[in-house]
């Protein structure tokens, strides 16, 4: 049987049997109407617009299991992008230590005229 969620402010429902006992219970908006309640009450209730079917997400597939050669190729695939990363950061770190060298070397002093 499909969950349902009331979706007025207050709701009453009656769970039990609906010759014999029963216990009515109120819901509020947002809340799951509980199990018990008859089936002829609750398509009652969701015709008048007081209730409706609860949209319940899919489940999350079950998680698939990695071969080996997976595995491999993730490690091998990862590998590779670390030394790219690796060599491109050492060839911006030379060029910006060449860079500071060139700033760094002082200017030649001008000849001073001997009189």
């Amino acid at each position: 049987m499909a969950k349902h969620i009331a979706t007025a402010a207050v709701v009453k429902v009656s769970i039990g049997s609906s010759t014999g006992n029963s216990v009515a219970q109120f819901v509020r908006r947002g809340d799951i109407v509980p199990e018990g309640v008859d089936e002829a009450q609750i398509k009652r209730l969701e015709k008048q617009g007081f209730i409706a079917v609860l949209d319940e997400p899919e489940p999350d597939p079950e998680p698939t299991a990695f071969s080996q050669g997976d595995v491999d190729a993730a490690v091998k695939a990862a590998t590779e992008a670390k030394d790219s990363e690796l060599a491109q950061a050492k060839k911006d770190l030379e060029a910006a230590q060449a860079e500071l060298a060139k700033k760094q070397t002082p200017a030649p002093k001008p000849a001073t005229a001997k009189s």
